[in-house]
């Protein structure tokens, strides 16, 4: 079994999923993890799916260029150990939320305390809406943190030193 990295990105628009499933179910891949979001009208995916034995991998890019071909996607593709393809998912314990007037930096900044404070960030989502006074900044992160007092210190740090609110929500398996 071959496992494959998939990273397709184009024009957001409806049925973009189900082209891209399409073309997999009739080579019987199996998507096996997955993570997708449209930007400002663009579309954007990766996932890992899996080939059968008796699958090819010029058979799965003579798909994926058909797929690019008719849809007008982009498509890239990477092959991944077997040992990479089973690692399990990191699994977040952290919630964070970030908002305030968009600046230059927040990203770095938050990220940077993160790191410091040995935190994995797991998915980040980033906006920028208009508000009333301006622009304003939100972020929501899942992070896995083994120490969530020493990062709540460095995150509040950072929130104090430029001008936003962070929060840190522990997840409990309960709401899960």
């Amino acid at each position: 079994m071959s496992n494959v990295l998939l990273s397709i990105s184009g024009h957001d628009r409806a049925g973009i999923v189900r082209d891209v499933a399409d073309a997999l179910l009739h080579l019987n891949a199996n998507i096996e993890d997955s993570s997708m979001t449209a930007l400002r009208g663009r579309f954007t995916m990766m996932m890992i799916v899996s080939l059968p034995e008796d699958r090819s991998l010029g058979e799965l890019k003579a798909a994926l260029a058909e797929l690019e071909r008719r849809t007008r996607l982009s498509v890239q593709s990477q092959v991944i150990s077997d040992e990479e393809a089973q690692t399990p998912a990191l699994q977040p314990d952290h919630v964070i939320t970030v908002h305030g007037a968009d600046r230059v930096g927040i990203v770095h900044a938050v990220t940077e305390a993160l790191a410091d404070a040995n935190a994995s960030i797991v998915d980040v989502s980033t906006e920028q809406r208009d508000g009333d006074e301006g622009a304003v900044y939100m972020m929501v992160l899942e992070v896995a943190a083994k120490e969530s007092d020493e990062m709540n210190e460095a995150l509040q740090a950072v929130a104090h030193r430029i001008g936003v609110t962070v929060e840190v929500h522990k997840l409990d398996d309960a709401i899960l």
